[in-house]
């Protein structure tokens, strides 16, 4: 029988006052405004906004809702997605074998039942719930699960790395997956949530299924323009336990968290995310809305360029360390809705794995501007400009305009180059120095430091989702032997030695970890954030179906 095992604990619905941050823009980091300047300009805004609107939620049918994000969709399909925006936009519209709870546990979806173990853990047997059914009609059948599980590999997509440990995955009948592992994989259940798409439907026209797909979900895509809005209808014949309230969701990018802002108090957007520290204290002062955060495994890196430019040289890579002071920036930039991090895994995930994290809190450099000048003089490297790429996130351009502004105190020439996700996704992979000598990276992972370490940093990855270009044997090593033994001890002593070498050898630079958070119209009922980023937004549990309607 088909179960989502959801509770209800975990959810933040306040907020606390912290002090600044610097706004979003794109000039040198020095003499730009402070978040103080900026939230008095919100106060005046707000108070306009008062006087001119009234608080009534929904200008259209109480069963529409739509959410202004700042991570806009590139694709809807799951083989080939390699960011946040499409993912969330993705979870809505497809069906895994199974499916995460209220928490970080699984639960089956596509799947009737638990899976059964032969082998000692290496055979792993699937049986298909019988209801299960795509959006034409047809059943999900086991062909269609060998499919999704074998074509990330075979076409070197995004997503090859969450199931790159089976050995191979064979239909024993139309309703029965067998999947054969060489070693035993400790984050199983984890790639098992990996979405099912229909195989000769994919194969028939695979760009037009990009954007119009058909999926085993509980909505249909409606209409899709990358990078500006996907709009989902509910799928009325779903064959889940549970049906939507709402009949349509519309996911649309908004560039700038004070537009967003405006969004949710003039009704344009019932929900607004992720919530940016600029607004955070401010939601409930210019809408009638509230702020619900869950801590995620979330986090942003500036990755360095080791294939091509001056930063292959390690002491490029140290001098740029030396720039920017990221206790102040995080502080600036991120507190409340996130914390400085000290390593590639998110505190949570770190200190659940009883890492060293005091010890790699020590690799970490003070600023020290004439430390860097005399690093860059000795690499030969003091003059010329480097290419800082960026997305159009606005934090993502923050961290990248305060790093030039470091690297201009240590009178360095830097460029700051931001550019629309799906050219970002392309250009931070390419390795070429022409595209950028750093980057700021997102990783957005589980509470298994593999989903955070093996895609960002594995050769395997290269040029994929992994646009370091290191390659250092040891590490690669330690990596691959983490994913192949589900001894916690050894994995952990694993994790811990390639962590500090790539600390080490300056391969990146840990910025910080960010809540899932979403700010929501009081109208809005039942609506919760999952630790999980591309969970969000879930609108159906077993126990909680998300409504819109009279928030009074």
């Amino acid at each position: 029988m088909r179960r989502r095992n959801l509770g209800r604990d975990g959810i933040l619905t306040e907020t606390d006052p912290r002090r600044g941050m610097n706004a979003e823009n794109t000039g040198d980091n020095r003499g730009r405004p402070t978040r103080r300047d900026l939230l008095a300009g919100i106060g005046g805004t707000s108070a306009a906004l008062l006087a001119g609107c009234s608080t009534t939620i929904g200008t259209g049918p109480a069963s529409t809702l739509r959410i202004g994000t700042l991570r806009p969709p590139i694709t809807l399909d799951p083989i080939t997605a390699d960011s946040i925006g499409s993912e969330q936009a993705i979870e809505s519209v497809f069906e895994g074998l199974y499916a995460y709870g209220e928490g970080t546990d699984i639960v089956p979806s596509i799947a009737d039942g638990e899976p059964t173990t032969e082998d000692d853990g290496r055979e792993v047997i699937v049986e298909l719930d019988d209801s299960a059914r795509f959006q034409n009609g047809r059943g999900v059948g086991a062909e269609d699960v060998v499919y999704s599980f074998e074509t990330p590999l075979e076409e070197d997509a995004p997503t090859a790395w969450r199931v790159s440990p089976f050995e191979s995955i064979a239909a024993e009948d139309e309703r029965t997956v067998r999947f054969t592992l060489e070693e035993l994989y400790p984050g199983l259940d984890h790639a098992l949530t990996h979405p099912i798409v229909p195989k000769q439907e994919r194969e028939d026209d695979r760009e037009a299924f990009a954007t119009d797909p058909i999926g085993a979900g509980p909505f249909e895509a409606a209409s899709f323009s990358a990078e500006k809005k996907a709009t989902l209808h509910r799928w009325d014949d779903y064959w889940g336990e549970t049906e939507p309230e709402i009949e349509r969701l519309t996911l649309a990018y908004v560039e700038f968290p004070i537009t967003q802002l405006t969004s949710l108090r003039t009704n344009r957007n019932d929900v607004i995310g992720p919530v940016s520290p600029l607004i955070v204290d401010h939601v409930s002062d210019v809408a009638n809305a509230s702020v619900k955060r869950r801590e995620g495994y979330t986090s942003f890196y500036y990755g360095f360029n080791l294939n091509e430019g001056p930063t292959t040289d390690h002491r490029v890579r140290k001098a740029i360390s030396y720039c920017i002071d990221l206790e102040t920036a995080v502080s600036e930039f991120v507190e409340p809705m996130g914390q400085r991090q000290y390593s590639p895994l998110p505190p949570q995930v770190a200190d659940d794995w009883d890492l060293p994290v005091d010890e790699w809190t020590d690799l970490a450099n003070e600023k020290n501007v004439e430390r860097a000048k005399n690093l860059f003089r000795e690499a030969d490297e003091a003059s010329g400009q480097l290419r800082i790429l960026t997305s159009m996130d606005p934090k993502h351009k923050e961290f990248g305009e305060a790093l030039a502004g470091g690297l201009r105190d240590a009178d360095h020439g830097a460029l700051v180059i931001s550019k629309p996700e799906t050219e970002f996704v392309d250009r931070y992979v390419s390795g070429s120095e022409r595209d950028y000598a750093v980057f700021v990276g997102e990783i957005s992972g589980t509470p298994d430091p593999d989903t955070h370490l093996y895609p960002t940093f594995h050769e395997n990855m290269t040029g994929v989702t992994n646009g370091t270009f290191y390659r250092e044997d040891a590490v690669m090593d330690r990596l691959e032997s983490a994913r192949r033994t589900d001894d916690r001890d050894q994995r952990r002593q694993l994790y811990e030695a390639a962590i500090t070498r790539l600390l080490e050898d300056r391969v990146c630079l840990p910025i910080c970890s960010f809540e899932n958070s979403f700010a929501v119209d009081a109208g809005v009922q039942n609506f919760r954030v999952h630790p999980i980023a591309r969970v969000n937004p879930r609108l159906v549990g077993e126990n909680r179906v998300v409504t819109v309607g009279d928030g009074s």
